[in-house]
């Protein structure tokens, strides 16, 4: 995988380089089976915020010859829903330029694993994408999953337009260029276009981890 790094001057760019590292670490090891975590949306080269990185790396691997590649894409992991946290205790609800309708393809962190093991150990000499989800909602049944757990059973996801989401990001101290990345990503959960290529190629099984499940944890930790 590739860590973002959220101060990076220009985050696709580290993207490039980190998967570039790992190319040429890859073809003088001689290593021939490599499972890559990626992300849904990684089909998009454009639109996507951060993870038009995941797909520029998806690339830059499948240049290798003799190696045998599979690219995890994960969808949407539950631990990014603790950053609402702490608007849910400062305002009351949850918000974003996504929600209402917009579905959400969500995973948990045990089972990317349990994918990624199962590929390891599977024999392969091809490259292929694997989505990888334990969940499927909408933000708005998102909310009210949480809400339950946490004891605010109204608690609701409010969506914003790009121009307030950026203002608000900008407000908490985050670098416009970088601001602008987030909500390019939440403009594409909204538009749908994150998932099109996950809706047609969806993972015969789903992962154990369900968002009521998650939502145990997050109320332990709210």
């Amino acid at each position: 995988m590739v860590p973002p790094n959220f101060t990076a001057p220009d985050p696709r760019e580290h993207y490039r380089r980190i998967g570039s590292s790992y190319a040429q670490a890859i073809q003088r090891s001689g290593v021939k089976r490599v499972v890559h975590l990626s992300s849904w949306g990684a089909h998009l080269d454009k639109g996507t915020g951060f993870i038009v990185g995941s797909h520029d790396v998806e690339g830059i691997l499948n240049e290798l010859s003799d190696v045998a590649i599979t690219h995890l894409r994960a969808g949407y992991i539950y631990y990014n829903l603790y950053s609402f946290v702490d608007m849910i205790k400062g305002q009351g609800f949850i918000g974003a330029n996504y929600g209402g309708d917009d579905k959400i393809v969500m995973v948990a962190p045990r089972d990317i694993a349990a994918a990624a093991v199962e590929e390891i150990e599977t024999p392969a000499t091809d490259k292929k994408v694997r989505y990888v989800a334990s969940d499927e909602h909408t933000a708005n049944e998102t909310a009210d999953i949480l809400g339950i757990a946490i004891g605010k059973p109204d608690l609701k996801w409010v969506t914003f337009t790009d121009e307030q989401m950026q203002d608000a990001l900008e407000k908490k101290g985050m670098p416009a260029h970088i601001a602008a990345k987030s909500v390019e990503l939440g403009a594409s959960i909204h538009s749908g276009a994150l998932r099109q290529d996950y809706e047609l190629h969806k993972p015969i099984a789903m992962g154990k981890v369900k968002l009521e499940d998650f939502a145990k944890e997050f109320a332990a930790g709210f």
